[in-house]
């Protein structure tokens, strides 16, 4: 959550005496997930000794503070300790003239030491239409740095300006993007796991935008603040427990094979039954509920790990020559929830045909599976 400290005013009047007009501009962010009760990770900081902010809680951050250029020494207290303990965190910072800065704690103290940064954030102001980008890696869920990389992608699985690759503490520094709404995520170096699935979010023109991956997923969950603006509304990250063959229980020899795919929110399969002749019918759905051809995605993020609509597709043709061509066409949609490791629901609704609800138990998994996960 996103909130300016009442105390920041203490700041601005501590450091009003140094200069009747401030050089340097410093925001101050807490990104440290070093305790599992949010109340747990407050904090004061000090600034040359002296406590500016008070009770700064796990992904706050100020507005910009006014400093006089020169030397500074910050000390982070756990809250109501400064005086009567040692600092959990300590930094020795140089602000310069006409620089604005952010400066955020990290670590959690478990897999990784709680340190301070710095960044600097003045930058050159973007070209017409564009937006200054810059993206963070403060959130330390492993040890091992090569075990924190990250790639930075849109929805459907593009790499955004090369970053693969991207250990706990780097920084992207600042890039253009033409203005509009984003829909980015923060995943595996191969793009096949979903770390950070944030919604779709407008990036104005002209805006410096600083997006920080925050969290561990031990202390506190993997999470995106948006600086200046503040936390974005993620979506919860699609695995493999829904994957594999499915019977319908209520019809003998009908069932589904489910594969969602996590790098995109999607799921995809084939439905199969049986005609009136008792021939083996095969159709298939997709939650992109594309029309017949279209290419790329209509839907994306159309799976959420639990619920998805899809649309349902027969196809005719098809063979063993060159010029065979398959046909396809859209026959209705189905709606699939998936209540458990071993239990789903399939509303099935064809073209002029009443609704269709039917029980489902997984027959075979690939992958491990526990109603806990």
């Amino acid at each position: 959550m996103n909130r300016t400290f009442t105390t920041a005013a203490a700041a601005l009047l501590m450091f009003a005496s140094q200069s009747l007009l401030a050089d340097a501009r410093v925001a101050v962010a807490h990104f440290a997930p070093f305790a599992e009760d949010i109340e747990d990770t407050a904090v004061d900081i000090a600034v040359n000794g002296a406590v500016a902010l008070e009770g700064v809680k796990f992904k706050e951050f100020t507005d910009y503070l006014d400093f006089a250029a020169g030397d500074y020494t910050i000390d982070v207290y756990l809250a109501g300790l400064a005086g009567s303990s040692d600092p959990i965190i300590s930094g020795d910072f140089t602000l310069e003239d006409t620089v604005s800065y952010t400066l955020f704690a990290t670590g959690n103290a478990v897999t990784q030491t709680p340190v301070l940064l710095a960044l600097v954030d003045t930058v050159d102001a973007p070209d017409a239409g564009n937006l200054n980008l810059r993206v963070v890696h403060a959130a330390p869920f492993a040890a091992d740095l090569d075990a924190t990389e990250v790639s930075i992608r849109t929805a459907g699985g593009d790499v955004v300006n090369g970053l693969v690759g991207v250990p706990y503490g780097v920084d992207s520094g600042f890039f253009q993007v033409p203005a509009g709404s984003y829909d980015l995520k923060v995943a595996s170096n191969d793009g096949s796991v979903n770390y950070i699935d944030p919604l779709p979010a407008d990036l104005p023109a002209g805006a410096d935008v600083t997006v920080f991956a925050v969290g561990d997923g031990i202390n506190q969950p993997l999470g995106l603040i948006a600086f200046p603006v503040g936390e974005l509304p993620t979506r919860t990250p699609v695995d493999n427990r829904s994957n594999g063959m499915w019977q319908i229980l209520e019809g003998s020899g009908t069932g589904f094979v489910f594969q969602p795919m996590p790098s995109q929110n999607r799921a995809v399969g084939s439905w199969y039954t049986y005609d009136e002749d008792g021939n083996t019918v095969f159709l298939t759905f997709d939650s992109c509920q594309n029309e017949p051809g279209a290419e790329g995605c209509a839907v994306p993020g159309g799976f959420d790990g639990v619920m998805t609509t899809t649309a349902l597709y027969s196809h005719f043709g098809g063979g063993p020559n060159e010029d065979d061509r398959v046909e396809t066409q859209q026959v209705g949609e189905i709606d699939f929830e998936i209540l458990g490791c071993n239990d789903a629901m399939a509303t099935v609704r064809l073209d002029g045909a009443e609704p269709a609800m039917f029980t489902a138990k997984q027959l075979t998994r690939p992958f491990p599976c526990s109603d806990d996960s």
